[in-house]
């Protein structure tokens, strides 16, 4: 899965911060009301909005349940049966 110059991190972390954005932009949520819903930082939220950091699975959990949907929903990986 990791390859030469670290580019699999570079697009989970591009894909992460797209989904996180649309994601909140659907349930017309800003950072501030994310955070108070997952208990996750505002800071952390911008961060991983940015393309700066990747959520640990707790994280992505937590953001997960605050936006109704799966911690696949925000890495964009299919959900096979």
């Amino acid at each position: 899965m990791y390859n030469k110059g670290g580019e699999w991190m570079s697009s989970i972390k591009q894909v992460i911060a797209h989904r996180l954005r649309v994601l909140r932009a659907e349930h017309q949520m800003s950072q501030e009301e994310l955070s108070k819903a997952s208990g996750v930082a505002v800071s952390s939220i911008g961060a991983y909005e940015r393309a700066e950091a990747v959520p640990l699975l707790e994280t992505a959990c937590k953001l997960a349940e605050a936006l109704g949907c799966t911690p696949n929903d925000l890495c964009d990986f299919p959900t096979e049966k």
